[in-house]
């Protein structure tokens, strides 16, 4: 390689030497009379001509990190970030000797936020009007603004307004008339109206607004004509992700969606063809967040209107005409204990006195066994520092704490049963654990600020126990984060008396500890418990849309939990609750003939379900008949052909469009059942027929 380079160097010598005087050398040229300019064509797109003397080339940095190589001076050039944005752009005019020339120049560049499919979903890209979904629970929510409040704070927790329950009284039904119309205009900016038809349901922190003199929300007269633009932008908030689309509304002019809080930007938490959820912020309460949940069809209430059925064909029956077990070819059993995901007591069996046919009727009958409750007390929860210098944690003598059981247990305040040897004061906690419940069930209720379990690392409680033994847990976790706990375990060591029991937390990792879990007989259930009932049609009839109608009279002692309703028959395969749950009829006898329905399904389950409750008069006494007319296009429940509390609008996101199957049970105790009544001894509901309509 270093020869041929020789030989090429000497043969261009050689060319120099011949005629020297007739060859011309090209100097070197730098371009020159560099102009440039910038076009804004509007969308953030600008377009660029570049043009100089003995120019080969152009390139541009566009002052946003991008850049381009052109030969022909021209290009385009588009600017995605969002706002008011100046950037510095430097053309530089290059020659193949590597002569250079460069010009700067100063661009601003205003963009605004813009999602197509958000658009399409408020206007329909034209116009489209939006209602207050007041069938739907939660259509009015109140909740934590931000995190370190009170635990969780992204959805309504503190209030969630049940079905049509702002559509009863004339302090708010208001809030159900107002029509809420976006629309695309002739520039094709976003645009919105409300028609309060006169009246807006004000907070009642906000009455000054109009002058009100209520000390509660109530409608007052207020004028909300008038068109307002709306800009949609971009928000980094405190919702997690999973859990907002990220995307806010904020309206000119003081405009405002329905519920009058002072804010006029609104948060959409989630949008589709025919659902809107939005959270808020409060103006004279920074720590409360508002939640409305709109729909684009008028809900529809219940009360005085009749069911207007399309299905009238009866496709399947069973009216319980010949005594003995059910019939085994429309129903099977749920079998065994376990509490069933809401820690109630039963046990399932498929024995006659639990269930059975009889005189025409079909009779699940929820029955007690023999033995007790476990029943334990404690007091006094004390935090101990290294010295043994203390601090009161909990002592039951002011306001009382508010405890949630799981898996079979209660817990309240009471008077000490007790008030002898080390425990003389005047109220206690006492832990109730039902027959039957899991073996793992308890009580928890949240502190106002976490322990500091590194000032104080040991915790003492008063307990008092039925029995020498018992396995006590105390357990401290994290309320927004379940899986940052702590826990110990002390056994007790006297029967029928109070003792303090030391919990020794030295050493567990630091952490913010603000709920106190408490497990009593860890590791064991009550036994000689409830027996009850559950039938099902599992496999044996299941059907997607119809009328079904049930009627049935009520147990009414406290603890029983009836339920007439329906689960997705893909249940074994994708789970609960995506497989969707409709229930016709719950009943609890611890609030005697109100009956409630409900759906569940991915994102509106267990306590955030769609929910509406109704007075029966004579529920628990007489035959009434409960039905659910399920459509593709919406679900509505009926009590003795009257329209009732929520008419739920179906769409092809729902689970609400495959196949079902029915379950009639009596449940004890658990999540909504409460309390057992000490007395009881055993109830039954009772089923006239069951028959389903296409």
């Amino acid at each position: 390689m270093k020869k041929l380079k020789y030989i090429m160097v000497s043969v261009f010598a050689v060319m120099m030497s011949c005629d020297g005087d007739d060859i011309d050398i090209p100097e070197s040229v730098t371009p020159s009379n560099l102009t440039v300019s910038a076009q804004n064509m509007g969308e953030g797109v600008f377009d660029f001509t570049a043009s100089a003397t003995n120019a080969n080339y152009y390139h541009y940095d566009f002052g946003d990190g991008t850049s381009a190589l052109e030969t022909s001076g021209a290009t385009s050039k588009t600017y995605e970030e969002i706002g008011d944005n100046t950037y510095t752009v430097t053309i530089t005019a290059g020659s193949t000797e590597g002569k250079k020339i460069s010009e700067t120049l100063e661009i601003s560049v205003s963009l605004a936020f813009t999602d197509t499919e958000t658009v399409t979903f408020l206007t329909n890209d034209s116009s489209k009007t939006w209602f207050l979904a007041a069938s739907q629970q939660g259509h009015l929510g109140l909740g934590p603004a931000r995190e370190g409040i009170d635990g969780d704070w992204w959805y309504p927790k503190w209030y969630s307004a049940a079905a049509f329950e702002k559509c009863g009284t004339e302090d708010s039904d208001c809030l159900c008339d107002d029509e809420l119309t976006f629309s695309v205009n002739a520039t094709g900016g976003l645009v919105y109206s409300l028609d309060n038809k006169g009246q807006t349901y004000f907070n009642v922190g906000h009455k000054a607004v109009v002058g009100g003199g209520e000390d509660i929300d109530f409608c007052y007269d207020f004028d909300t004509s008038g068109e307002k633009a709306v800009q949609l932008s971009e928000v980094e908030g405190n919702v997690p992700e999973g859990e907002t689309t990220g995307i806010q509304m904020t309206f000119s002019d003081g405009g405002f969606m329905g519920y009058y809080v002072g804010s006029s930007v609104y948060e959409i938490l989630s949008i589709s063809e025919d659902f809107l959820y939005v959270r808020t912020y409060d103006t004279e309460n920074a720590d409360l967040a508002w939640y409305h949940k709109f729909t684009s069809d008028v809900a529809v209430d219940g009360g005085d209107e009749s069911l207007e059925t399309i299905y009238t064909n009866l496709v399947w029956s069973d009216e319980f005409d010949v005594d003995g077990a059910p019939n085994a070819a429309n129903w099977g059993y749920d079998l065994g204990a376990g509490g069933w995901g809401n820690g109630e007591a039963q046990t399932y069996t498929d024995a006659a006195e639990n269930v059975k046919v009889e005189d025409g009727v079909l009779k699940i009958t929820a029955i007690a066994g023999e033995g007790e409750a476990a029943v334990h007390y404690f007091d006094e929860m004390t935090l101990v520092d290294g010295s043994g210098a203390t601090q009161t944690l909990e002592d039951f003598e002011g306001a009382a704490p508010v405890f949630t059981g799981f898996g079979g247990v209660g817990t309240a305040v009471i008077a000490n049963p007790d008030p002898t040897g080390e425990n003389t004061s005047a109220n206690v906690a006492e832990s109730t654990k039902a027959l039957g419940a899991e073996t793992w069930a308890g009580s928890f209720f949240d502190l106002s600020a976490p322990v500091d379990l590194v000032a104080y690392p040991s915790i003492s409680l008063k307990t008092w126990s039925p029995a020498a033994g018992a396995n006590i847990i105390l357990k401290l976790e994290n309320q927004a984060n379940a899986d940052e706990n702590v826990e110990v375990s002390v056994n007790s060591t006297v029967a029928n008396a109070w003792e303090t029991l030391t919990f020794d937390f030295t050493g567990v990792p630091v952490g913010t500890y603000d709920r106190v879990v408490l497990f009593f007989d860890f590791g064991v259930s009550p036994s000689g418990g409830i027996t009850s009932g559950r039938i099902k049609s599992e496999n044996l009839f299941e059907f997607t849309y119809g009328r079904v109608e049930i009627r049935a009279k009520l147990p009414s002692a406290g603890g029983t939990w009836p339920a007439l309703w329906a689960l997705g028959a893909n249940f074994d395969e994708v789970g609960w609750p995506t497989a969707g749950e409709i229930d016709i009829m719950e009943h609890v006898g611890n609030n005697n003939n109100t009956i409630s329905s409900a759906l569940h399904y991915p994102g509106n389950s267990a306590g955030n379900a769609v929910v509406g409750s109704t007075p029966v008069e004579n529920a628990t006494s007489e035959f009434h008949n409960y039905t659910v007319e399920w459509t593709p296009d919406s679900i509505k429940f009926v009590v003795d052909d009257q329209l009732v509390h929520n008419s739920f609008v179906n769409n092809a996101t729902t689970p609400f469009n495959a196949d079902f199957f029915l379950i009639m049970n009596v449940a004890m105790g658990g999540t909504l059942g409460g309390t057992i009544d000490a007395a009881f001894t055993e109830d039954t509901m009772e089923v006239d027929y069951v028959r389903v309509y296409q």
